[in-house]
């Protein structure tokens, strides 16, 4: 009888630490969720995907335009707040997602380049990449905008 306690003790011993506690798990956020959750600067600009046109702290003679002074925040009712490439604010730009939610729609901003659809590439806490058309001394450009 003595084992058979001793052999129960160690069973129920067992059963407790075996059993592993439920992980958390955090829930996806939405591509609004994720645009609207920041500040957003530009950090890189390519053009036809593979030259550098702008990089945030270059010295202006390696870029072709300066975008430091750009932030953009977009809000959730549609509106996007910052400021332009001459650290002017933004008046009356809008934003919106695709239907499918695939491109961002971005009208009013005054920033040469960034009115218009754009094809999202990359959209984390961290990292906002859209593909698009800019238009570069009349010239149009595929670009792909990095923003941090």
């Amino acid at each position: 009888m003595k084992n058979l306690s001793i052999i129960l003790v160690f069973a129920i011993f067992g059963l407790i630490t075996s059993c592993k506690k439920d992980e958390t798990v955090t829930p996806t956020k939405t591509k609004t969720q994720l645009i609207t959750a920041k500040v957003w600067v530009p950090n890189q600009v390519l053009a036809s995907g593979t030259t550098t046109v702008y990089q945030r702290g270059a010295t202006p003679t390696a870029i072709w335009f300066d975008l430091d002074k750009v932030s953009l925040t977009f809000k959730t009712d549609g509106t996007i707040t910052g400021t332009d490439n001459t650290g002017k604010a933004l008046a009356g730009a809008k934003w919106s997602l695709s239907t499918d939610e695939t491109k961002i729609i971005i009208s009013g901003s005054g920033i040469s380049g960034l009115d218009g659809e754009a094809l999202i590439i990359q959209l984390t806490d961290t990292n906002f990449e859209v593909k698009g058309t800019i238009v570069y001394q009349g010239v149009s450009i595929g670009a792909n905008l990095k923003m941090i």
